[in-house]
């Protein structure tokens, strides 16, 4: 099929996706499906092997992440319930004093955002910001917002267990060790930088901040805010100490990294398997390690009575409900960029890449950033843009520096079509103009920056 027609097809399939998700308020999962379905069947692949196509992609993911990224749910969930996220919290702001409080809330949001979703994290961690902001000599409400959103957004988009880059990880065929590995080693740096620049350039400013039009107070909001943060707050006297709040989340990244540095230092033999011992590969295994997490954490909520069984296994459900509709999304991603696959629409735009000599990292950027500014998710922008890629095979850059670069651009534009974006907004008692200011310039400044890291990072990683 020519070029033009097959990319013509694979633009109406994305603007379907689109419009069932913004227009019909469609589950994510069955929009991507529909739009499967339209792309295969326009492309000539067939009705019967786009079917085929489509299980396959979400067998291939399910394989690869669905145990792990279920696994990092319910630890996500145990260590919200649990209090550990209050602890880590309490202890930073003790190191980092008032001067620097700002910095101690973004870097929490930093570490809980590892297995902990943004939106739980962002509602239990918001009401001790306020409280700071009220009481710091130094620092306003959108210092706290905009550290907040830094750290909770950095990680959550570009460090595994959560979905949307243990996925692309996957579909760029990226070990998770080192998917964890390279995205500390951009996230930090840019949750850094993006906080100094966001205080120095932005809130330093005299006239960016005005509270009678940045903030609002709405009762009733405030009200719904603060029920929310009180039921996952928990009675300081049971809060489990530093070591147990930070283990569960340690202990699989701990252990995934132990496995992928052994390899990289022992590396394979001449058949080409790997020379490290089973019992490497067992613990470092992303299954078993996000197994001894989420296990550690159900000890820490047991321990001390913190939490009964009954209420251990209250969490549990909750998450393994949320896990429900993100494997979906995911698997069905996988299929999608299967189907892709097949139709031959990688190929083509590989031909298209050459010819204008765009650096592919920015061109995943761009894709995902597109899709972002389009429909709000930033993990069907993610998933839909590296499908994309991965069906055109990896050149031009190292798998890995290619998935940080979808991950980034996921971060670009993020406005009023994003969930969070109302998240942070209402339940900070911002306006939509404080929302823009916060939310929206912070999210901007982390794409930015991390995709010039990402750039720089190519010259050393081939």
């Amino acid at each position: 099929m020519g070029t033009p027609i097959i990319l013509l097809w694979l633009v109406i399939a994305i603007v379907i996706i689109l419009v069932l998700i913004l227009k019909f308020k469609m589950n994510a999962a069955i929009a991507m499906f529909i739009g499967a379905m339209f792309m295969g069947i326009a492309s000539g692949v067939g009705m019967t092997n786009t079917v085929s196509a489509i299980s396959t992609g979400f067998g291939n993911t399910m394989k690869g992440i669905g145990l792990s990224v279920g696994f990092g749910v319910m630890l996500g969930q145990l260590v919200a319930d649990v209090g550990a996220v209050q602890t880590i919290a309490n202890g930073l702001l003790k190191v980092f004093g008032d001067k620097k409080s700002d910095y101690a809330m973004g870097t929490t949001g930093f570490i809980v955002s590892i297995p902990v979703f943004y939106d739980v994290g962002y509602v239990i961690l918001m009401p001790l910001a306020k409280t700071l902001a009220k009481e710091s000599t130094q620092k306003i409400l959108p210092h706290f917002v905009g550290g907040l959103v830094a750290g909770l957004g950095i990680a959550h988009t570009f460090i595994p267990p959560t979905p949307g880059p243990m996925t692309g990880g996957e579909l760029m065929g990226v070990p998770i060790g080192v998917t964890i590995a390279v995205g500390i080693a951009i996230g930090l740096p840019t949750f850094l930088l993006s906080m100094f620049i966001y205080n120095n350039v932005f809130l330093s400013r005299k006239g960016f901040w005005n509270p009678e039009t940045c903030e609002e107070h709405d009762p009733a909001l405030e009200a719904e805010a603060a029920a929310r943060a009180k039921e996952l707050m928990r009675d300081e006297s049971k809060l489990p100490g530093m070591f147990a709040s930070i283990l569960p989340i340690a202990l699989p990244i701990v252990l995934i990294l132990i496995n992928t540095v052994w390899g990289a230092v022992v590396g394979k033999n001449a058949d080409g398997v790997s020379m490290v011992p089973d019992f490497i590969q067992m613990i470092g295994s992303k299954e078993f390690a996000m197994a001894c997490g989420t296990i550690a954490a159900m000890v820490v909520c047991m321990m001390k009575h913190r939490m009964d069984l009954k209420q251990v296994e209250k969490s549990i459900n909750k998450a393994v409900g949320a896990a429900g509709t993100v494997l979906l999304i995911t698997g069905v991603g996988g299929g999608l960029g299967q189907v892709l696959t097949v139709a031959g629409v990688g190929d083509v735009l590989k031909g298209i890449l050459s010819s204008v000599n765009m650096p592919i990292i920015l061109f995943v950027w761009l894709i995902a950033a597109l899709l972002k500014v389009a429909q709000g998710s930033g993990t069907v922008a993610m998933i839909t843009a590296l499908s994309i890629v991965a069906s055109m095979g990896v050149t031009g850059a190292n798998p890995v520096l290619i998935a940080m670069a979808g991950f980034s651009g996921t971060l670009c534009g993020a406005h009023v079509n994003d969930s969070a974006f109302w998240i942070t907004t209402k339940i900070s008692g911002l306006t939509t103009q404080g929302g823009f200011k916060t939310y929206t310039l912070m999210c901007f400044l982390e794409s930015v920056i991390s995709l010039a890291i990402i750039f720089v990072a190519s010259l050393f990683i081939h």
